[in-house]
């Protein structure tokens, strides 16, 4: 019976590590269209659900048996099915958009029903629309032409940062195992500074990928200007752990956050606006990335599972803490509702040390599992030119 019941967990494990190449066609694009589908027609509840979980099935087999054979991509592919698998979970099962959505330029909300279905599900954070999500740059005001100018810009800064950034990553990149460097003030401030050099690397990346599909669907005439703001807000507003993930760094999954929190306050019975519910939606929020990203430890192999959630349960411990010392220096008098230039002097010094303390949850296994082993830039001036005269 014992060696049955283990012949039969090697049997697991090796099916689910051994992948095949992914089907862009029949495991990403039609789920997507699929959705889309069950998003824009008027058909019941029960089955647009039943077709639903059919559609989640087949989302979870891909996250756990397909591969691109490059591990970074591995790592994008399921961060991608885990946001396509929650957009049917958040469409189908919590709300209906194209009820409850729409955009605010339009007299008539949904002219093309699956036109606009697939809109919403593209449009990460809502922008244009009622529901948009809160803290998101102005949008750009400038002519289609000073956009495109603008933009490209942009776009070629971020290459460039992403460039340097990365290529530093991958030349120094057994600066990154961990516990090589010493417990010294040299090896401390030397880890500091990787791990800015990765996070630099990290938002130049996303920036760069964002700033060129805008380009390519404002250039297209897809889309207009106003329709693709800065993916992300000011460093400046960053001076507690929460401003830092709520206004300064990217909004892209913050649709899943706003209404699974909402969904289990209601769940849980407790009154609207209390601390008690902001604490339970940020604890869902970062719940919910965990799973998110969770999909991509997945992807990355069996062994990884579940490498991603201490990290970003870390960061809801975090806000939860300054949260309470925030409210706690309120009661006492010591902190106003408008925070002091020396408090917010005191704020940045706190997140600076709390990203420097749980950064390395995240980063430390990047390297060990090899996501960062293949660079994201086709192409680096930097590696090709610069590396071999230096």
């Amino acid at each position: 019976m014992e060696t049955a019941l283990a012949g039969g967990s090697e049997h697991c494990a090796e099916y689910f590590e051994t992948r095949v190449p992914i089907n862009a066609l029949t495991q990403i694009f039609l789920p997507e269209v699929a959705l889309a589908v069950l998003v824009a027609i008027r058909a019941p509840f029960i089955l647009k659900a039943t077709i639903s979980l059919g559609l989640l099935g087949s989302l979870l087999h891909t996250s756990l048996t397909a591969t691109t054979d490059v591990t970074c991509n591995d790592y994008a592919l399921g961060m991608g099915l885990a946001s396509m698998f929650f957009n049917i979970l958040l469409f189908v099962w919590i709300l209906d958009p194209m009820e409850e959505f729409r955009y605010l330029r339009d007299n008539d909300p949904s002219p093309l029903p699956l036109f606009n279905s697939l809109c919403i599900i593209a449009n990460n954070r809502l922008v244009g629309l009622n529901v948009q999500a809160p803290n998101i740059t102005p949008p750009f005001k400038g002519t289609r032409t000073q956009f495109l100018r603008h933009r490209c810009g942009q776009a070629l800064w971020s290459f460039v940062l992403a460039d340097v950034t990365e290529s530093y990553v991958h030349l120094c990149r057994h600066l990154y195992a961990p516990g090589l460097l010493p417990p010294t003030l040299g090896g401390f401030l030397l880890h500091s500074w990787n791990l800015l050099v990765f996070g630099v690397m990290t938002y130049a990346i996303l920036k760069m990928c964002y700033e060129v599909k805008s380009l390519l669907a404002v250039g297209l005439g897809l889309s207009r200007p106003p329709d693709w703001p800065d993916l992300f807000g000011k460093f400046s507003d960053a001076y507690t752990v929460g401003r830092l993930w709520g206004r300064t760094w990217h909004q892209m999954l913050r649709r899943h956050f706003s209404y699974s929190g909402k969904l289990v306050v209601r769940a849980l019975r407790i009154p609207r606006g209390t601390r008690l519910s902001l604490l339970v939606q940020v604890w869902t929020a970062f719940l919910l990335s965990a799973l998110i990203h969770s999909f991509g430890d997945v992807m990355v192999g069996k062994r990884y599972i579940g490498r991603s959630v201490p990290f970003f349960l870390s960061n809801a411990a975090a806000v939860t803490f300054e949260q309470t010392l925030i409210a706690l220096a309120k009661s006492i008098g010591i902190a106003g509702e408008e925070s002091t230039r020396a408090m917010k002097l005191l704020g940045y010094a706190w997140v600076v040390l709390w990203v420097r303390l749980s950064a390395p949850m995240y980063v430390d296994w990047m390297f060990e599992s090899g996501v960062v082993e293949s660079p994201v830039l086709p192409f680096s001036p930097t590696r090709s030119l610069v590396v071999p005269w230096l």
